[in-house]
């Protein structure tokens, strides 16, 4: 969350509101864990690292407004966390993992059932994240901001053919005949 705020810092300076704005626009919660409450903590935790600075102005209405401005210590701490995450693949850790370590507490209709919901629901994230590129596209949004769309839509078709190739040799192991196949009944393991 500190370096997304950062990144936003830097491109010119905001306050809270603005930043949440900039925050929906990019769509960032969809590769952040920025929420509107947590902006205000980790601005303060820039400050105090002296990361940021803070200046404060009067309103028309007479409410204080913080706008919050990079400092060079800032700018280097950014640019030296974008250059480690950018030089060395990270390994995310996925829910799924999880599941599958613990698939044999369900049976091979359950397992076809719930992967095919995980099935809709990567088919859904690619079309949000089609129409995001395309959004994008149209509106002549920077690269690295096209790309964020584009390499979600990459990682979801691999995964999309990870859980396909998934279903099909669990279902070979198991003998498993979908419900839709064998005219009656429920699935059944051999």
């Amino acid at each position: 969350m500190e370096a997304a705020l950062l990144g936003l810092l830097s491109i010119k300076p905001m306050y809270p509101y603005e930043i949440e704005k900039n925050v929906v626009e990019q769509d960032m919660r969809y590769w952040t864990e920025i929420s509107i409450s947590s902006i205000y903590k980790v601005l303060e935790k820039l400050e105090k690292k002296f990361l940021v600075d803070v200046n404060l102005s009067v309103t028309d209405s007479n409410k204080v407004k913080k706008t919050y401005t990079l400092t060079e210590k800032g700018g280097l701490e950014l640019k030296n966390h974008i250059t480690g995450i950018m030089s060395e693949l990270e390994i995310s850790i996925y829910q799924i993992d999880l599941a599958l370590a613990n698939l044999h507490i369900l049976t091979p209709a359950e397992v076809n059932s719930v992967m095919n919901g995980y099935l809709t629901s990567i088919d859904a994230r690619l079309t949000c994240y089609g129409e995001l590129e395309t959004y994008l596209l149209d509106h002549g949004c920077k690269i690295g901001n096209i790309h964020l769309a584009r390499r979600r839509q990459h990682l979801i078709r691999a995964e999309r053919e990870w859980a396909l190739r998934f279903i099909h040799e669990y279902n070979a192991a198991h003998d498993y005949i979908p419900e839709n196949e064998m005219g009656q009944g429920s699935g059944q393991r051999k």
